[in-house]
């Protein structure tokens, strides 16, 4: 999710992502570009995070409706740096492509840069605005349509967590579009260095199991569910691990 982005190694991973959704496998490439093995930075030794309870749905509602920007960094291991920007922005509500459900959208980001060079990717969550419950998400002419969802609860203490949301990964946004794959993603409320960090794991899935991969989001919560400036990412894939943070 080498040393820039050679257009020949992008193309040659491109020819091996069928079947994973446009906007991870745009990840993959760009980062694969960049990476071929994980090298983060990291925090020392720090107390446990002090606050014995989170309130992690108000913090998944100010992610998606409110929004933010998280710059992380990380090193390769041939030492060249790079950042990855994740960010989330809310959207005006509009029909979801596959059912045409009338769902509120929020607008997810990632952008790389690495070598004077950059490249992002993005795609659109489409959730209900009364229990956050994910109606699909679009990126790039792909769509994910949920199967289950389950709220995150109210309040919840640090090593919590649990399935949110199923999908059908599709080849295309109509309601004739073939399934080429699935995601599920869980959330976890982890302490990092003394820094609570509210989790999207996600795992995806596709017909040829080499091409499956998993993705962590991690955001910086207060007691309230209030979103903080730290945050951590990790990607993995075709046997590549790439992970970033910014403290």
């Amino acid at each position: 999710m080498k040393t820039c982005f050679p257009s020949t190694d992008i193309a040659l991973l491109s020819g091996a992502r069928v079947h994973l959704k446009p906007r991870r496998a745009g990840l993959l490439a760009t980062a694969a570009a960049l990476l071929l093995a994980a090298c983060g930075g990291g925090g020392g030794d720090a107390p446990p995070a002090a606050a014995t309870a989170y309130a992690v749905n108000a913090a998944q509602r100010h992610l998606l409706a409110d929004g933010g920007a998280w710059t992380m960094s990380g090193t390769a291991p041939n030492g060249v740096a790079f950042t990855i920007t994740m960010g989330f922005a809310p959207a005006a509500a509009g029909p979801f492509p596959v059912n045409g459900v009338t769902a509120t959208r929020s607008l997810e980001t990632f952008t790389i840069q690495a070598a004077g060079q950059s490249d992002s990717v993005a795609q659109t969550i489409y959730f209900d605005a009364a229990n956050l419950a994910f109606v699909g998400a679009e990126s790039g002419g792909a769509c994910t349509v949920a199967t289950t969802n389950a709220a995150l609860p109210a309040s919840a203490a640090v090593g919590a967590g649990g399935t949110f949301f199923n999908g059908a990964d599709l080849d295309g946004c109509m309601g004739s579009s073939a399934v080429v794959g699935s995601t599920a993603m869980a959330w976890s409320l982890e302490d990092d260095t003394g820094v609570a960090l509210l989790c999207w794991n996600s795992s995806f899935k596709s017909p040829t199991p080499a091409l499956d991969s998993s993705q962590s989001n991690c955001v910086e919560i207060a007691a309230d569910g209030t979103l903080g400036t730290k945050a951590r990412f990790a990607l993995s894939a075709l046997g590549v691990t790439i992970t970033a943070r910014n403290f």
